[in-house]
């Protein structure tokens, strides 16, 4: 229930690769480039050493366009990690949808193809300038969030958004379809061969003087054309006497060449360079002194200067030339290289890089290395103490990861991983795997505050009520951490409200807004004030509830929290306050917001509260408009019945029946709404029922009071009420307030 905090970005996975001197012009190649850029998408697809990146480059550089481009890699398959760097490409590249999408996905609770897709496409749509979007390694992305953002992004594509995919595979993108309408350009390794003409160029800007044409032709043939090869081939060549001898003996398939070659280069470099390539091959992406912690030199910085001037596929990273990443054919080589010569060594390497990247403050990559080291206790030991900064971010799928490559067992025995555990499924609306998580905690750790909390938290939104708050009561968080703190007098509060203890509710939870308003924990804050709100309108202080609703709305404003399901709960106070004071326009619309909000992760008592309101409100209008689809377990789209005061009502029994102890208060709205439904049932034989603020009316005519005083009372004026008395002496055939009375008795109306 923290807020959200945006994560470290890596810079360099921004930066596109610098053209090299020497590269060869593919006029043809960017033609195809240039005219895709007029389309929702351009498909670079083939596999690795074929210069799609560089080729991509080349083209953005000669033609001079402002791109955003992102280098991705396996995080990313997490869709807010994803859509961060997404968006910073944008605003790199001058687009303001970027930086409004980034607000977005910043908000609590928010959700990519809910809110930050959105934003960004309408964002774009307003702006007149077009963007180019450069995704490079999308093969690294599995994840099908990710996938279905993308091809919703391309669905929905405006015209000045061009997306351009460099890939090994075919994406699970709906490729067919947009090359039916004629929306996808793609180059593959068939258009990416060098021509006998391009071959030639690139010889000799490698080489400084010409190859004989005989020579590039069976160089083109034995490589296919393929970049990689020829490159390979230009650094043997470069200090041979006799080439035409070389190539005689240069034959093979492409991974067969990549081997051959490969050891060709390999054990032509200085035993100094060799065994920094190897070395260094294990890293993503590398500096000079996190080569110096994983060589134990300190020339790491002149090595690489010398590597990166013999053309050894070292690319640079940023425009300072501080950071590099190797060819991905040629790092995977020296892996290889690595593994077969030093199994050993590569989880040494991975602990050395893990341990750099904790010390200068990169959790995500240190935790990365850390488990390719298969160092189990420097794993569990990072991910305990760096996983919240991620998740409140948002990055769940990030944290559900780290927490899958652990052993179970280390999971179950440290209570922070824990604890991560049952908040990410918390989080994620999965209560199955939350008391999964807390059984095998609590049979593997000594006794632990947070999970006693978190236990006591799950019982309360699987419906528990009672059984949350008898164990709250024995429990005592330290103040030395504050957010259990705040989370146990928050939960303690809200129970006490729906077990009917409205001074003991009313107690705790201005105490729990008060630590979550000085811890800046703004999400348990608006939980607080929401529930007071709430109470105030139980109670009857209005005035109260009006102040307590500001107050949560502004806090849901400045926070960006109209995403998260605790934004509920102001919009269901203001619904319930509404509905007082005979809103019947207001009401309803805040009803609807709580239900669909209460959907993304609140308990079941508070959405079956929400669903209530609704049917409420929506007896006093015309039918609720569906909020969003909850869809039907045989998939067909609901009908307008489904979101009708009369299904709102059964959704909210069916739920409260799984419920073990929802407590009185819950039963009472229940009841409440379930005597509307009869009550409107017993107007059958009428000619035109009642309307239920004409029930409303109806139920306060016994009382002793005035037409003034009942005004008042509703908030109305004296005329307003006399029109309603009207119609309803009408409907009941009555021509007095006292026989109206009489009328409704003999309904049952009363």
């Amino acid at each position: 229930m923290a807020a959200g905090t945006a994560e470290v970005v890596i810079a360099t996975k921004l930066f596109r690769p610098v053209p090299r001197h020497h590269t060869v012009e593919r006029a043809r190649l960017h033609d195809v480039l240039r005219l895709g850029a007029m389309l929702p998408l351009t498909l670079v697809d083939a596999p690795a050493g074929w210069g799609k990146s560089t080729l991509v480059a080349d083209w953005l550089a000669h033609d001079r366009i402002t791109a955003g481009w992102v280098s991705l890699d396996g995080g990313d398959n997490d869709p807010k990690r994803f859509w961060r760097y997404l968006t910073l490409a944008a605003d790199q590249a001058g687009a303001a949808a970027g930086a409004a999408a980034l607000r977005r996905l910043d908000a609590a609770g928010s959700d990519v193809l809910r809110d930050v897709l959105p934003a960004f496409v309408n964002e774009l749509t307003a702006s007149p300038a077009s963007l180019v979007l450069v995704l490079d390694d999308y093969h690294l992305v599995t994840s099908a969030q990710v996938h279905t953002s993308v091809a919703t992004l391309l669905e929905r594509s405006p015209p000045q958004l061009h997306l351009v995919l460099i890939t090994r595979a075919d994406p699970p993108l709906p490729l067919s379809r947009m090359r039916v309408r004629g929306e996808l350009a793609e180059l593959r390794a068939k258009d990416l061969r060098f021509s006998p003409g391009e071959a030639a160029e690139f010889f000799t800007g490698r080489l400084g003087t010409q190859l004989p044409e005989r020579d590039v032709l069976r160089l083109l043939a034995r490589t296919e054309g393929w970049a990689a090869g020829l490159q390979l081939a230009a650094l043997r060549l470069r200090d041979r006497a006799d080439p035409s001898a070389f190539i005689d003996r240069f034959t093979g398939a492409d991974w067969h060449i990549v081997n051959y070659l490969g050891e060709e280069v390999l054990t032509s470099q200085t035993p100094l360079v060799r065994e920094f390539l190897l070395v260094t091959s294990v890293l993503n992406r590398m500096c000079a002194p996190l080569c110096d912690a994983l060589t134990g030199r300190s020339d790491s910085a002149e090595l690489i200067g010398e590597i990166h001037r013999a053309n050894l596929f070292l690319i640079p990273l940023d425009d300072e030339h501080r950071w590099f990443r190797y060819h991905h054919l040629f790092g995977g080589l020296l892996r290889h290289e690595l593994a077969r010569t030093a199994p050993d060594r590569p989880s040494v390497l991975h602990r050395r890089a893990a341990q750099w990247y904790a010390g200068h403050g990169d959790a995500a990559e240190a935790i990365g290395h850390a488990l390719a080291s298969g160092d189990d206790s420097l794993s569990t030991r990072l991910v305990a103490a760096h996983w919240r900064q991620p998740f409140n971010a948002g990055q769940l799928e990030t944290v559900r990861m780290w927490l899958t490559a652990l052993p179970a067992e280390l999971v179950a025995a440290d209570a922070s991983l824990s604890a991560a555990r049952v908040w990410v499924a918390l989080d994620m609306g999965r209560l199955e795997e939350v008391g999964a998580a807390l059984d095998a905690a609590e049979a593997s750790v000594p006794p632990d505050t947070q999970l006693m909390v978190l236990r006591a938290l799950y019982m309360y939104k699987t419906g528990d009520v009672g059984g949350a708050a008898a164990r709250l009561r024995k429990i005592s968080p330290s103040a030395d951490d504050p957010f259990v703190a705040t989370v146990h007098r928050l939960v303690q509060g809200i129970s006490s409200m729906w077990l009917g203890d409205a001074d003991r509710a009313r107690e705790l939870l201005v105490e729990a807004g008060r630590r979550a308003d000085g811890d800046g924990n703004r999400l348990a804050y608006i939980y607080a004030v929401g529930y007071r709100a709430l109470l105030a309108v139980d109670r009857g202080d209005l005035a109260l509830a009006d102040s307590l609703v500001l107050d949560a709305e502004s806090a849901v404003g400045q926070t960006l929290s109209d995403s998260h399901f605790v934004a509920m709960f102001p919009a269901l106070a203001r619904a319930r306050l509404g509905l007082k004071r005979a809103d019947w326009a207001g009401a309803p619309r805040a009803a609807a917001a709580a239900m669909e909000l209460g959907r993304r992760g609140a308990g079941r008592v508070e959405l079956a509260a929400a669903l209530l309101t609704a049917a409420s409100a929506g007896r006093t209008c015309p039918p609720l408009a569906a909020p969003g689809p909850r869809g039907h377990a045989d998939g067909a789209e609901p009908d307008a019945d489904d979101f009708g005061p009369t299904a709102l009502v059964a959704e909210a029994r069916g739920i409260l029946r799984h419920c073990p102890d929802p407590g009185p208060l819950i039963t009472t709205w229940l009841a409440a709404e379930q005597h509307a439904e009869a009550t409107r049932t017993r107007q059958g034989g009428m000619i035109e029922p009642l309307t239920d603020r004409e029930l409303t009316i109806l139920r306060l005519l016994p009382a002793p009071v005035s037409l003034r005083e009942l005004a008042s009372d509703l908030f109305v004026t004296p005329n307003t009420l006399k029109t309603h008395l009207r119609a309803i002496y009408r409907k009941l055939g009555a021509e007095s307030r006292e026989e109206a009375v009489i009328r409704a008795h003999e309904r049952g109306l009363l």
